[in-house]
């Protein structure tokens, strides 16, 4: 697994579960912001290209509200680099992925490591949950946008589904989990997006227990519950983000 900083391209979130709550105001952080963030994630790990003082590599990740919907996309793409940080991933809804050059743009800014949020195992569910009715199918034409412009470019890549987990979604996980196995995904992580019941732990152990049947790598961001016979599959608090096969591994 390669751990990412996570750095937020401003307030809110990309897509998530319309029945917990109104969607939080979005806002967008300049380009100068998110180069000084930058900035302090390269001297907190000591070094100067992207590598940690043990000299292992780590990326960045493009988080926060639809990155495509950022003036700037370019430029904060383009400060990573100048940064030194040569793994870079980016979260995103995927339906952007369809409009005409945007999935061959990212990859030839660099972007190897994409991050779509799945909210349900049909786009019927997938759509109820996000509010946004053809969602689920524009962001699958997206996913496969990204797949087959990497494939012409010979470009290895590595797709993660980051799937909120909130009490509408909780359900659901075991079949999300086999679902995004059927559609070519690497790796799947779950991040806690609200208060859950407690049978939680069991459901979010089936739900790795499903991708291990279906080869596909199932993580917690740690705060979730999780049985102590799956503790692999949780990180610990405030560590950076786990996500993706290693880079040999990737498409």
């Amino acid at each position: 697994m390669i751990d990412f900083h996570p750095i937020p391209v401003g307030t809110g979130t990309a897509c998530g579960c319309v029945r917990c709550g109104s969607a939080p105001e979005v806002s967008y952080a300049s380009v100068a912001a998110v180069e000084a963030h930058l900035a302090g994630v390269r001297a907190m790990a000591g070094g100067t290209r992207g590598e940690t003082a043990a000299g292992s590599a780590y990326g960045v990740a493009l988080t926060g509200p639809e990155p495509f919907a950022h003036p700037e996309l370019p430029a904060l793409v383009a400060a990573c680099r100048r940064a030194g940080f040569s793994r870079i991933a980016m979260e995103t809804n995927g339906a952007a992925l369809v409009a005409h050059g945007n999935a061959a743009g990212v990859l030839h800014a660099g972007v190897r490591h994409l991050w779509v949020r799945v909210l349900g195992a049909d786009d019927a569910t997938h759509d109820g949950l996000t509010g946004r009715p053809g969602h689920g199918a524009a962001s699958r034409a997206g996913v496969a946008a990204y797949s087959e412009a990497a494939a012409m470019m010979g470009a290895t890549v590595a797709i993660t589904a980051v799937v909120p987990v909130c009490r509408h979604t909780l359900g659901e996980l075991p079949a999300i989990v086999a679902s995004c196995a059927q559609r070519g995904f690497d790796a799947v992580r779950l991040e806690s997006a609200g208060p859950v019941p407690s049978q939680a732990a069991a459901v979010i152990a089936a739900a790795c227990d499903t991708g291990m049947v279906n080869r596909i790598w199932v993580s917690t961001d740690g705060t979730l519950p999780l049985p102590e016979t799956h503790g692999l599959h949780g990180a610990p608090d405030g560590a950076p983000v786990a996500s993706g096969p290693r880079e040999g591994d990737a498409r």
